[in-house]
């Protein structure tokens, strides 16, 4: 049975990210990144990306880094038959030492926009572990492409998600043994990808698509 699968992509990306995995018996949906509205909730922002996805049919949500959080927001409300996160993490407990200072410091609000995506696309191939030339031109390819204020809107949610009361559904965590953002590595019910970065939806696509083919075939 072919399967109706939604994916979100990380912060600013696009379905780029996602031409590497090789998913069986699939009709693909690519959810767009709207424009958010001045102060708006993370929450808010995921209930108008539902007018994306076709509700009368089962609904299987992919979503990777900054898109796993989203579609774990999308499945509060909505009825979910499968939800896959990659590289990403399922509350505030599962982020790492970096992340909880700049959390609480709120550093990130004092760093103009310009700058961070100046500063992310010279240390990017090192945090999102990229490995080779053609992989660091598709990472600074999406970086470019990135708008500036949605950038600083997804970093300010993500930095205030906590998640501790998590929504009743079963969530596949997959999440690589070396990533440099998502820094923890005590993360319970997770399948780790053994070598792999931040970016490994790229350079590990045949092994992740190994563990989603195989959990769409017990459905």
């Amino acid at each position: 049975m072919t399967k109706n699968i939604y994916y979100v992509s990380g912060l600013g990306a696009d379905e780029r990210v996602f031409t590497f995995l090789k998913i069986e018996n699939a009709n693909e949906t690519f959810i767009k990144w709207l424009e958010p509205n001045k102060k708006e909730s993370l929450d808010s922002y995921s209930k108008r990306l539902i007018d994306q996805i076709d509700r009368s049919k089962p609904i299987i949500l992919i979503g990777v880094s900054f898109g796993g959080i989203v579609v774990q927001e999308i499945a509060k409300h909505i009825q979910v038959e499968k939800l896959i996160i990659i590289s990403s993490v399922k509350s505030f407990k599962d982020y790492g030492l970096n992340l909880k200072l700049a959390s609480f410091t709120k550093i990130y609000k004092i760093v103009p926009s310009f700058i961070l995506k100046w500063s992310n696309k010279l240390t990017a191939d090192y945090y999102f572990g990229t490995e080779s030339k053609e992989e660091s031109k598709l990472l600074n390819a999406i970086i470019n492409d990135t708008d500036e204020r949605f950038m600083v809107w997804a970093i300010d949610k993500i930095m205030q998600w906590k998640n501790f009361s998590q929504a009743k559904y079963n969530i596949i965590h997959i999440q690589g043994s070396k990533d440099r953002i998502f820094t923890n590595r005590n993360i319970d019910n997770t399948i780790w990808i053994k070598g792999g970065g931040h970016f490994m939806i790229v350079n590990k696509a045949n092994e992740i698509s190994d563990i989603i083919n195989q959990s769409l075939a017990k459905m």
